[in-house]
């Protein structure tokens, strides 16, 4: 029987870039089982975009509910609840920039069954910004296509927030997620092995997002979601010819974003920048200015 991939969005208050992803995932991984984990968002245009997809919404409460715990209580959620062999952890402001063939989910199956200490595969372009440590934590495995961990860097890398999860592994393990990634962190490197990354990668991150601390935005986040508006700052997909291109290329070649990832909008800050206040010095500097005043 073929493995079957679930993914699983994780949403507050953003509903065109909800609306983004889950578009994305559709067009681009038709085959898998869809699943929108939403945290109460009470903004109307949210609100709008999870009835119109409300075969897919597990957890999308009134406005004015109850909080529903947050990222992490709703990833054990999804977690609990998957009925795929493998769980894809999305969140609302990321996008699958390319199509994910069903063979390319059965290497994947392949690749956990080649390892039963993995727990988690990395399907994520990597970030500009850290090249340095991912050149030092990662090692080029051509014969798996896999970057993988260098054998003397530690502590090595083991778990982020928007990986593939096996999701058999994880309930096991007896793996519950933890209040925060570092915690996540520590607790993967107990339970499994070290996490490769995909030599050819699916998702990754718009630039330039709303940001939200404890549910609540920042006046300079505010004021940048005024400057930016409702525009979702996505990718264009990859191209056929694009594609083959980059599953056929030297791995000495790495799967950075600003390499390979083409927005829609010019304008878009190079290298990428992933908060919209960070797209212009004067709203960082109030928003660093917010977030020392606030300690």
């Amino acid at each position: 029987m073929a493995p079957v991939l679930e993914v699983a969005i994780f949403s507050f208050n953003r509903g065109a870039w909800l609306a983004n992803c889950v578009e994305s995932v559709q067009r681009n991984i038709p085959q898998a089982r869809l699943r929108i984990h939403d945290d109460n968002s009470d903004d109307p245009h949210t609100l709008a975009v999870l009835a119109g997809m409300a075969d897919f919404v597990v957890r999308a409460g009134p406005a004015g509910a109850a909080d529903h715990g947050g990222l992490y209580a709703n990833m054990q959620r999804a977690l609990e609840t998957a009925q795929g062999d493998f769980v894809l952890f999305l969140q609302d402001d990321m996008q699958i920039v390319r199509p994910v063939a069903a063979d390319e989910i059965a290497a994947i199956a392949g690749i956990f069954d080649s390892d039963p200490r993995l727990g988690f595969l990395a399907p994520i372009f990597m970030k500009g910004e850290r090249m340095k440590r991912y050149r030092r934590k990662l090692t080029p495995d051509d014969a798996l296509r896999l970057y993988q961990p260098a054998p003397h860097a530690a502590p090595p890398i083991t778990y982020i927030d928007t990986a593939l999860a096996h999701v058999g592994r994880l309930r096991e393990a007896g793996w519950r997620f933890r209040p925060s990634e570092a915690q996540n962190v520590a607790q993967a490197l107990d339970l499994f092995g070290p996490m490769p990354f995909l030599a050819e990668p699916f998702s990754f991150f718009c630039p330039e997002v709303p940001i939200f601390r404890n549910r609540r935005q920042s006046l300079a986040a505010r004021l940048a979601s005024r400057i930016a508006g409702e525009g979702v700052k996505a990718f264009h997909d990859m191209t056929p010819g694009a594609v083959r291109a980059f599953k056929t290329r030297a791995l000495n070649v790495w799967p950075v974003a600003e390499d390979f990832l083409t927005p829609t909008d010019p304008r878009v800050r190079r290298p990428f920048v992933y908060k919209d206040v960070k797209a212009r010095w004067w709203l960082n500097a109030l928003h660093r200015l917010e977030k020392a005043l606030r300690r």
